[in-house]
C-alpha cells in the first residue's frame, strides 16, 4: 500500500515457494529492483537477512501475514527475518512504536497479530495512543508500561531507523521485501504474494552464491 492509495488488490491464499523456476522468470526492474548501494548489516559470513517492510492499516500487509508466518516457519538456518514498520506518515510512525513497544517489553507475539486483527477485523483505525493503550489493556498487557515503551528513547530511535531504511531501500509502499540489504521485492511488482516470496526465495539462493 502506498502513502495515499492502495495498492491493486493481490490474491493469495496458500504458501508456495518456487520449486525450479529459474531466477531468468523474473525481471529486474519488473519484479524486483537492485540497490545501487547495498545496505551492510555487518553480518556474519554465511547469513542472509530478510526485511520485511510493513503497516498495520495496510489490507495487503495483513492478508500477506499469514504467508509470511509459514514462509518464516520453513526458512532455513541462515536466514535472519525483521519485520520493519514502516513511518511513512505519522500514523504510520505512531504504529510502527506500537511495534518496537511490544518488542521493547518482550510480547510481539501477544501484540502483533491480534494488533492487525483490531484494525482489520473490527474496524479500529487505532490513530491515537489512547485507543492504542486501551487495546493494550483489553490484551491483559500492562498499559502502563506500554506507554512508557512507546515514549522511550529507544524506541524513538528505532523508528527513526526505520525512517532511514526506508530511504536507503528507496521504498514507496508496503509489503515490500528486503534480501540481504541489496534487492527490493515490493507488492506493487508481483502479481501476488506467492510470488513475492518465490522471488525473494530465488533472491536468497543467488545471495548464497
Amino acid at each position: 500500500m502506498k502513502r495515499r492509495q492502495f495498492l491493486g488488490t493481490l490474491a493469495g491464499t496458500g504458501a508456495m515457494l518456487a520449486s525450479g523456476r529459474l531466477l531468468a522468470d523474473f525481471a529486474e526492474g519488473r519484479n524486483f529492483m537492485r540497490l545501487d548501494s547495498p545496505v551492510d548489516y555487518g553480518l556474519d559470513e554465511g547469513r542472509i537477512k530478510v526485511v520485511e517492510a510493513f503497516w498495520y492499516g495496510c489490507p495487503h500487509c495483513y492478508s500477506f501475514e499469514p504467508l509470511l508466518k509459514e514462509w518464516k516457519a520453513s526458512r532455513s538456518d541462515d536466514i535472519e527475518f525483521e519485520y520493519m514498520p514502516a513511518p511513512m506518515n505519522d500514523v504510520w510512525a505512531l504504529h510502527a512504536r506500537v511495534y518496537y513497544a511490544a518488542e521493547k517489553l518482550d510480547i510481539v507475539d501477544a501484540i502483533h497479530q491480534p494488533f492487525y486483527d483490531a484494525i482489520h477485523e473490527q474496524g479500529r483505525e487505532m490513530r491515537s495512543e489512547s485507543a492504542i493503550l486501551r487495546f493494550v489493556n483489553q490484551m491483559d498487557q500492562d498499559a502502563d508500561a506500554f506507554r512508557e515503551a512507546m515514549r522511550s528513547e529507544e524506541v524513538a530511535r528505532k523508528v527513526g531507523r526505520s525512517g532511514e531504511r526506508v530511504r536507503e531501500y528507496r521504498l514507496e509502499g508496503v509489503p515490500s521485501m528486503v534480501v540481504n540489504g541489496e534487492a527490493v521485492v515490493s507488492a506493487s511488482m508481483t502479481t501476488s504474494h506467492e510470488q513475492m516470496l518465490e522471488i525473494v526465495d530465488h533472491l536468497i539462493t543467488e545471495a548464497r552464491g
